[in-house]
């Protein structure tokens, strides 16, 4: 590979390979579940879960979504350029901490914003007066997930201002749920009889707002709540929030992640290996490096604990994980060379280095072990 420089950096030796045709397959299994008329908002903050928010977009913006969701004004600017007839919905809400040039650049290019309070309401009229500008507003209606939704009082009054203001369009009416991945949804079904309540007062589709509240959870498990779109993010990417026994539709996983073996060496019986003497050999061991780390988004307390692929051989994790070194015991494991490439998170679910399986290990949710994949792991989209 040529060596080059780049403004942005990137490690062309750790890879994250995306399989376009996996996360095309899951987008039409998930639009599968709903009716045909129901729109698909693919979320891809936080750097498309850690997939690369640019190759994602690319990928996707040519077959089966209508609108792509960010957390925040930086990340709409920046998918922008690269998204064609799609809408970008900005899940922030808008505040008198964004500057007015912000508010009104929203308004031009026509992302779809939230609104949660009259002060914001104030500031965005101010920035958007003497201007014939428009920006489209989604209010979002606190059914329960205690959160930065607005409750269904105010939200009457908001609808009130909305109407009265030449500057603002409602264009959505939404909510969340905080329950939707669990396998009770109890407190799920009570937000969406809430959210029901609120919508009752009102005849918003005949004004061509649109409605929506499922999250990728409940876009698998709860229909009577997909409206007029569904926002998927975690389940587009191959993952349900929480491992399904008998999930509805078989996802596929879209990210593998790869490194190189860059030293092999014999670490004699009863020699500690790494940082804090947390692991001590119990025969001669063959130790290879695996040059990424806790600064690469490989979590520390996988030390001792977690587990590298070398083909179909298990490569376990020995002493502590160092901020750009991991070291393996590849001892039973044939035919090792420099340079041969290990998996580092597989894309299989039942793989020892799953996403699952190294949440599991770090008492999170595959949420964190995919974002936190840094930027600068080069993705490859095949």
């Amino acid at each position: 590979m040529k060596a080059y420089r780049t403004q942005q950096f990137v490690r062309p030796d750790l890879e994250a390979h995306i399989f376009s045709q996996d996360i095309l397959g899951n987008v039409r299994k998930l639009r599968g579940l709903c009716p045909e008329t129901t729109q698909f908002c693919a979320v891809v903050k936080a750097n498309a879960y850690g997939h690369g928010i640019s190759e994602i977009v690319n990928i996707l913006k040519q077959d089966g979504v209508d609108m792509f969701a960010v957390a925040t004004f930086y990340e709409a600017l920046h998918i922008a350029t690269l998204t064609q007839q799609q809408s970008i919905f900005v899940l922030e809400p808008v505040n008198p901490s964004q500057s007015v040039e912000e508010i009104q650049v929203c308004a031009q290019k026509g992302f779809h914003c939230v609104l949660v309070s009259a002060d914001s309401l104030k500031y965005v009229r101010e920035a958007l007066k003497n201007t014939s500008s428009v920006l489209k507003v989604h209010l979002n209606i606190e059914t329960g997930m205690g959160r930065s939704g607005i409750e269904p009082e105010p939200a009457r009054q908001l609808l009130e201002q909305i109407d009265n203001c030449e500057n603002l369009e409602l264009a959505g009416i939404y909510t969340h749920f905080a329950t939707a991945d669990e396998e009770d949804l109890s407190y799920a079904h009570e937000q969406h009889e809430r959210f029901e309540t609120f919508l009752k007062q009102y005849q918003f589709r005949d004004q061509g707002v649109l409605i929506h509240a499922a999250n990728s959870a409940a876009t698998i498990k709860m229909p009577q709540a997909h409206y007029d779109m569904v926002r998927c993010g975690i389940s587009m990417y191959g993952y349900y929030s929480r491992r399904m026994k008998a999930p509805p539709v078989q996802l596929a996983p879209v990210m593998k992640l790869t490194a190189p073996i860059t030293q092999i060496k014999t670490i004699p019986a009863g020699q500690t290996v790494s940082y804090g003497q947390s692991f001590t050999t119990q025969r001669d061991t063959l130790a290879a490096i695996v040059p990424l780390g806790y600064a690469d988004g490989y979590r520390r307390c996988f030390s001792n604990t977690a587990t590298m692929k070398i083909g179909n051989h298990a490569a376990p994790v020995i002493g502590r994980v160092c901020m750009d070194q991991v070291i393996l015991d590849v001892t039973e494991i044939p035919d090792m060379q420099l340079g041969r490439r290990v998996t580092v998170v597989d894309n299989d679910h039942d793989s020892p280095c799953s996403a699952y399986a190294l949440a599991d290990l770090g008492d999170t949710i595959c949420y964190e072990i995919l974002t936190s994949i840094h930027a600068h792991v080069n993705r490859i989209v095949h």
